[in-house]
């Protein structure tokens, strides 16, 4: 498994492929909860963040598939004014 492929479920799983730097500010609460998360599965920052990038691209290709489909979910209905 690459690490482009790596999900949270998989953070026991450690397969170590190449890799790039990104440098990114991200609040200090996420920050926290990054850490937490990898203390908890006891896996680096790095797959943790890796793993929710992950499955984050993954659920917005699903968003972007499924409109561009046609399939944007209930609308509202305009209100005409009288």
């Amino acid at each position: 498994m690459t690490r482009s492929e790596l999900r949270v479920s998989d953070l026991k799983k450690r397969d170590f492929s190449g890799s790039r730097l990104m440098n990114v500010k991200i609040p200090a609460y996420v920050s926290d909860a990054i850490q937490r998360m990898a203390k908890d599965l006891g896996a680096s920052k790095t797959e943790v963040v890796i793993a929710l990038l992950n499955e984050g691209l993954d659920a917005a290709s699903s968003v972007v598939r499924n409109l561009r489909q046609g399939h944007a979910g209930p609308r509202r209905k305009r209100s005409r004014s009288t």
